[in-house]
């Protein structure tokens, strides 16, 4: 969960969005600036270093991202970088995603399997979480053999183990009751 600061900046971006008329558009290049951050973590840190002067992080950002992103998410990279709060990109992005979702009824599920599902599977879950939860499901899908079988689920917060190594570990506890 981000904090109140990274939500608050988030959320001005996403007004700034809504009166552009470019929210999801907006969402998406967020969440590529992310992925860049991610996969190059030396480029944030760089933007976070207090030795290098802003203008120079400025011009960074401008010959990285100039003309490629709305001139407004340029913008707020900027200021986040002047006020010291580009650390909190991703903390900013998810808060903006979580708001839109909240707003378009979309759900994030990620689901965990043993082995791959096939496309007609995914797609079965895909449609009964959406009958179970009323909004548009995305689900997002992972293997970890760790589990032996069956689906761990997540939402949000909550998480649903149907797996088997969940059931064995129950069992086991079950019978520890019984012999102890």
């Amino acid at each position: 969960m981000a904090t109140i600061v990274n939500e608050r900046y988030a959320i001005s971006l996403y007004e700034v969005a809504q009166e552009e008329g470019s929210i999801p558009g907006m969402l998406e290049e967020l969440t590529a600036i992310v992925q860049v951050a991610r996969e190059t973590p030396a480029f944030l840190k760089m933007l976070q270093t207090p030795s290098i002067a802003l203008e120079d992080k400025k011009k960074v950002l401008m010959q990285t991202f100039g003309g490629k992103i709305n001139p407004y998410l340029l913008n707020f990279l900027m200021l986040i970088t002047e006020k010291g709060r580009i650390g909190g990109l991703l903390e900013m992005q998810e808060a903006y995603k979580q708001r839109y979702y909240d707003e378009q009824g979309i759900c994030e599920v990620l689901a965990t399997t043993a082995v791959p599902m096939d496309e007609a599977l995914t797609e079965k879950l895909r449609v009964k979480l959406e009958k179970i939860t009323g909004k548009t499901v995305i689900l997002l899908t992972k293997v970890d053999a760790s589990i032996l079988g069956g689906v761990v689920l997540k939402l949000g917060n909550e998480q649903i183990d149907t797996s088997v190594k969940a059931k064995l570990n129950e069992l086991a506890g079950k019978m520890t009751q019984i012999i102890a």
